[in-house]
Order: structure tokens, then C-alpha cells, then sequence
């Protein structure tokens, strides 16, 4: 009895310990036919890249793709922007230019303020251009426009001309001018353009001396008239 006793805590212990990899054992199973049942991963494809790789360097390409498309046709619109621009600024800078050489031509130059000197002659009324050149503009034509071009009639006719023009302008000058009249004639062909200067020189007053030109051309002959008025005190 003693000895069957004895065995019998050995038995238990073995089913213990039995039980124990019994149960070690089922575990593992599991563990197996759970790793059994899990699908196998994809073998990646040639070249080394797997096709979720591929897919996102697709992707990114597309996305930079998009990204050029974008940064060019943001860059097409600032440089048409950039040419309005300077086109508008080209507008107003040739109206801003042309309206100031408008208005130079049109507004009269005045001087302020201007300072005669003490040697200067003051006339209480200055020789008239506008009233002369009013007159000789009438006159001309009236004695010249049937004259034709002879040198020894033209000599003597620039004499009478100077004298009757200097009795005209003496009407329509203040006192104490005194008048100094020059007349040239010239021949002017039919078939021919005629280029001639006249010019004169002298010393005077500024102030109070002033000077006018009139000039006339029929078919045959031209004229040129210089009037200048000398104040004297």
C-alpha cells in the first residue's frame, strides 16, 4: 500500500507535467496553421521595385508633370502682363509728350519781370510789326502782281517801291522812329524753284528798336521787303 502510494503522486505529476505540454504543444499548432493561413506576400516585380512602388513613382512624376505645366503657364501670364504693361506706360508717356508740345506751342513765351537797363531808351509807344506787315501784305500784291521780271525795270522799280513803302509805314509809326526800308527783286523762272536768304545786320536797342519782313512771288519775279524801326530820343 505504501508503495502504490508512493507511485501514485509520480503519476500525477507526470500528467501535470503532460497536460502542460499538451497544452505547450496545441498552442503551437495554432500559431502554425494561423501563419499557414495568412497570404504570402507579393514577389516583387523585375527590376527590384514592387508595384506599389512603380505606382507611386507614377504618381510623383504625374504630380511634377502638373507642377511644370503650372509653374509655365503662370510664367506665360506674368510675361503678356509684363508687356501690357510697358505698352500702357509707352501710351502714356507719348500722350504726356504730346500734349506738353501742344501746350508749348500754343502758350506765348512772356518774360517776368523783365529788367531795362538804365541807358536803355523808353519810348511811350513801340514800333507796331503786326500793323506793318498788315499793310505791306495788302500792298504788295497790288503793285507786283502784274509786273514781270526786267532787270533794268526792276532797278529802278525797287527804288520807288522802298520809297512809297517808307511814306505807308510812317503812318502807322509812333514819333521819333526812324525808318530804314530795303527792297530786293529777283528773277523767278517758270520751270524753276527759287532758294534765297536775305539777311541783315546792325547794332540797336532792344528795347525800343524792332524790325519786320514781308516777301511776295508771282509767276516771274519775287520780292523780300525788311522794314527796321530805330528810336531815337
Amino acid at each position: 500500500m505504501n508503495a502504490r502510494t508512493q507511485k501514485e503522486p509520480k503519476a500525477s505529476k507526470e500528467r501535470e507535467t503532460g497536460a502542460k505540454k499538451v497544452t505547450f504543444n496545441a498552442a503551437g499548432r495554432e500559431e502554425r496553421a494561423a501563419s499557414k493561413s495568412k497570404p504570402a506576400p507579393a514577389a516583387p516585380a523585375a527590376g527590384g521595385y514592387s508595384p506599389s512602388k512603380l505606382q507611386m513613382g507614377k504618381e510623383t512624376t504625374r504630380a511634377s508633370e502638373d507642377k511644370t505645366s503650372t509653374l509655365a503657364s503662370v510664367s506665360l501670364r506674368g510675361l503678356l502682363a509684363a508687356q501690357r504693361l510697358a505698352k500702357e506706360f509707352k501710351n502714356q508717356a507719348a500722350l504726356k509728350n504730346n500734349a506738353r508740345l501742344q501746350s508749348s506751342h500754343h502758350k506765348p513765351i512772356t518774360i517776368i519781370n523783365e529788367k531795362i537797363p538804365v541807358s536803355s531808351a523808353k519810348p511811350k509807344e513801340k514800333f507796331s510789326c503786326a500793323r506793318t506787315e498788315e499793310l505791306l501784305r495788302e500792298y504788295l500784291p497790288t503793285k507786283l502782281s502784274h509786273v514781270t521780271y526786267e532787270p533794268a525795270k526792276c532797278a529802278s522799280l525797287t527804288t520807288a517801291l522802298s520809297d512809297e513803302i517808307k511814306h505807308l509805314v510812317k503812318q502807322v509809326t509812333p514819333p521819333r522812329y526812324k525808318l530804314v526800308v530795303n527792297v530786293t527783286i529777283g528773277n523767278k523762272g517758270k520751270d524753276e524753284t527759287v532758294d534765297i536768304m536775305v539777311t541783315s545786320q546792325c547794332l540797336w536797342d532792344p528795347h525800343s528798336d524792332n524790325f519786320m519782313s514781308s516777301q511776295y512771288v508771282n509767276e516771274t519775279l519775287f520780292c523780300v521787303v525788311l522794314v527796321h524801326a530805330v528810336y531815337f530820343e
